[in-house]
């Protein structure tokens, strides 16, 4: 079952994920945060980053379980991050890691959590482009055999090795706080290349920059940092996203 491929072709148009870093505030705070989310038209609330513990990831999930009538989406650093208060969990791979850790040690930890909760997986092939010299956290932490602006033949290569795997969806992410967000022609070309769901996230601070990410084959958009910083460029992409029909 491919959750987001059902959801789109269910919804007939794209979708917006509000992505919430346990870290950033207390529950209460994240609980509000997907509340608004949801008045303005966001299709899940998916829970994680860098530096998570399980008790954090535990608490804002079940506030955020309490506030909204939402899928929630458990989106793991490592095993630890896996919580029973979610529904579903990304359980993906960071495909252009160079740390074993990352390609299937924490998956492995993971896997039996995954089966005692009752989380239903969304198999994902992550990853990570490099967009700016300024390195993101998740450049920091996780050892990338880097993919930099207009590689597109070495990003292909990963993206198709995700879809051939079975993975149900491919997700480009260009780190919290990137300087900018993919660009349209590395996101086309994957677009072109893939029969599986694509979701683009980092960098994306307004409306015209989702419909850019949109128009050039993003099925999903995720935002996290601008959902903590400012609630109207939040509605702004939302709405601008919601608008485009498939």
């Amino acid at each position: 079952m491919n959750v987001i491929r059902e959801w789109l072709d269910e919804k007939k148009e794209k979708l917006h994920f509000t992505l919430i870093d346990p870290d950033k505030q207390k529950p209460e705070k994240a609980a509000k945060i997907a509340d608004i989310s949801s008045s303005y038209g966001t299709d899940a609330i998916m829970i994680g980053g860098s530096t998570v513990n399980r008790k954090r990831v535990e608490a804002t999930t079940i506030a955020t379980k309490d506030a909204i009538d939402l899928p929630v989406i458990i989106f793991p650093n490592s095993a630890n991050a896996v919580t029973e208060f979610a529904d579903y969990i990304f359980f993906m791979c960071l495909l252009n890691s160079r740390k074993r850790r990352f390609l299937i040690e924490e998956q492995i930890a993971g896997a039996p959590l995954i089966r005692k909760f009752g989380l239903h997986p969304i198999g994902m092939g992550y990853i990570v482009i490099s967009t700016g010299k300024r390195k993101t956290t998740i450049e920091k932490l996780t050892d990338l055999d880097l993919i930099r602006d207009g590689d597109i033949d070495r990003l292909l290569s990963y993206a198709l090795t995700a879809q051939y795997y079975g993975m149900h969806c491919v997700y480009l992410e260009a780190g919290s706080g990137a300087e900018k967000p993919i660009p349209n022609e590395m996101i086309m070309a994957v677009h072109e290349a893939l029969d599986i769901p694509l979701i683009v996230g980092g960098g994306i601070r307004d409306g015209k920059t989702a419909r850019d990410k949109i128009e050039h084959g993003a099925d999903v958009i995720v935002t996290g940092t601008i959902a903590e910083e400012d609630l109207d460029k939040l509605r702004e992409i939302i709405e601008t996203v919601k608008g485009y029909r498939i």
